[in-house]
């Protein structure tokens, strides 16, 4: 059984390979894929603003009701009517007032603070939102080039794979799984010399003596212990 039709086959499948190649690495497939990746990021990010502006908005909610019950107890006491108190009592309700203005102060700065970072958020949102609906833009527009430059190559590709299939109705059944297994695994080209004296002519790697002498019985196709494609002896 000779490996010339296999061989054969494998010179048509490698212009297909190549074909696929050229489109997955053409300029729109590249392009489509940045900016379906920028909208899916920018999407992601206007979805943590939008999160964090609202756990910002539940803290300013609540620190603005803590800050009108505080104010209600520091009226109560500036502005209550005392009875008669003694230095110590005075003295404890001046403490008590104090405390009460200094946690209104920081609720005040905290609410001021807390302000700042939404307009920030919103900022942010904003400008977020415009790139997000850019990238979506140019997704669309590469995406309709991409797949215009695959109906393109489809014509190709159909007439090789039709080569293919007629081709592949002459090779022996195991010999063609054989190369079907490795072409699985991502290896190409599936079949490579025997290179003298003793390597391998896909990966490169010095092949064993014992491997070397199989390669002169039967077909002389062995697999390389490397990488996996199979080696053929071109004498």
């Amino acid at each position: 059984m000779s490996i010339e039709k296999i061989l054969n086959y494998q010179e048509v499948d490698m212009k297909l390979f190549k074909l696929e190649n050229e489109l997955k690495n053409s300029d729109s497939a590249k392009k489509m894929l940045f900016y379906q990746n920028a909208t899916k990021t920018s999407y992601e990010t206007l979805t943590r603003l939008n999160e964090a502006a609202e756990a910002a908005m539940e803290n300013v909610k609540k620190n603005l009701s803590a800050l009108e019950e505080i104010n209600k107890q520091i009226e109560e006491i500036a502005g209550g009517d005392l009875p008669d108190l003694d230095e110590k009592q005075l003295d404890y309700f001046a403490k008590q007032l104090e405390k009460l203005e200094q946690r209104a102060d920081e609720l005040d700065k905290e609410i001021n603070r807390l302000n700042r970072d939404l307009s920030d958020a919103n900022a942010k949102y904003k400008k977020e939102y415009e790139q997000a609906g850019k990238s979506s833009k140019n997704y669309r527009v590469y995406s309709e080039e991409f797949n215009n430059l695959k109906k393109e190559k489809s014509v190709e590709a159909g007439s090789i794979m039709k080569e293919l299939k007629d081709l592949e109705k002459d090779i022996n059944p195991a010999l063609m799984e054989r190369y079907k297994k490795v072409k699985a695994n991502k290896k190409r080209p599936v079949f490579v010399p025997f290179n003298k004296p003793c390597s391998c002519g896909g990966c490169g790697m010095e092949i064993a003596s014992d491997i070397i002498d199989k390669l002169s019985v039967g077909l002389g196709i062995e697999e390389c212990p490397n990488c996996g494609r199979l080696i053929y002896s071109k004498d």
